[in-house]
């Protein structure tokens, strides 16, 4: 008869320490799951103020304030934005007319950005407005203003002469061309010194006062050179600066205006415009390129949106 081992001691403690070691493990684990899934749970609950904790109550305020100011800057900037652009084009809106404001047709840009269009040219009815050697003319609306003109001056012992007057676009480039010459020949300047040269005192074709038959170059007895301004000696001069705006016209070139008008100063170059328009810009000592300007007539570049030139 066979006898029973007795267990032996070493593997009963290897055996019951292994059996401790992994019921320990599987504790640590299910403990350390736990803590994770609070540590979650607290981190997705929304963050407490007034009564939280101090940290709580950080966070959320240094979060909050950043996105709300963020939101109303720029819906602020926003609004400022379509306010500005709002007042922007508004204040580019072109200005209308005064109700009292004569003969508005006349009040239109000239100049070298600003062309008299063929057709316009082509078609102005023109009425007699002074006899000389020649004849001269002007559009028949602003005629009569400058024979009423002419005979006031003589009623006061003025005698006013016409030098030009309405010009056809043909006329104004034999008139340029010869200008130009002139200066090649007698000034000893190359063509394209020539050419820039005579820019200053006569317009290009199309371009002129004197083809839209609004212009007129008017002198007395007194004095009919346009070899320099000594017209503005004259008592003629003094009578025309007076009066000229009672009948609707301006000094069209006025003295140191060179760079905004683009032409010299000429003494003789009078612009119907109309009685009203006459009278303000005189009060205001201003060009018609600066008041285009002032009533946004111009774009930025100087080209005329409004008051363009129309036959009725």
């Amino acid at each position: 008869m066979k006898k029973k081992r007795k267990p032996n001691g070493v593997k009963l403690f290897i055996i019951s320490t292994a059996i401790l070691f992994t019921a320990v493990f599987l504790l640590s684990g299910t403990a350390s799951r736990k803590d994770d899934e609070n540590n979650i749970a607290k981190e997705s609950e929304p963050a407490v103020t007034g009564s939280g904790t101090g940290d709580v109550t950080a966070a959320s305020s240094e979060t909050l304030p950043d996105e709300t100011g963020v939101s109303d800057a720029s819906d602020t900037a926003a609004e400022g934005d379509v306010s500005d652009t709002e007042t922007t084009a508004e204040s580019k809106e072109p200005k209308p007319d005064p109700s009292d404001a004569d003969n508005t047709w006349a009040m239109f840009l000239v100049n070298s950005k600003n062309q008299v269009p063929e057709e316009y040219c082509d078609g102005i009815d023109t009425d007699l407005v002074y006899e000389s050697w020649r004849e001269y003319y002007l559009d028949s609306r602003a005629a009569e203003y400058m024979k009423q003109m002419i005979k006031a001056a003589e009623e006061d012992g003025i005698q006013l002469v016409v030098m030009s007057a309405y010009r056809s676009v043909e006329y104004q480039q034999n008139n340029f061309d010869k200008s130009v010459q002139d200066r090649i020949d007698n000034r000893g300047m190359t063509y394209e010194e020539a050419y820039a040269d005579t820019l200053k005192e006569v317009q290009l074709p199309g371009y002129s006062e004197h083809n839209a038959g609004v212009a007129a170059d008017i002198m007395s007895n007194e004095e009919t050179s346009m070899e320099d301004d000594r017209f503005k000696n004259t008592k003629a001069y003094e009578w025309l600066q007076e009066n000229a705006a009672d009948y609707g016209f301006i000094l069209r070139y006025p003295e140191n205006k060179e760079d905004i008008t683009g032409i010299i100063y000429e003494p003789w170059h009078y612009r119907f415009v109309g009685v009203y328009y006459a009278k303000l810009l005189a009060d205001k000592g201003v060009t018609l390129e600066e008041y285009f300007e002032e009533m946004n007539w111009v774009d930025e570049d100087g080209k005329a949106v409004y008051h363009l030139p129309v036959l009725e």
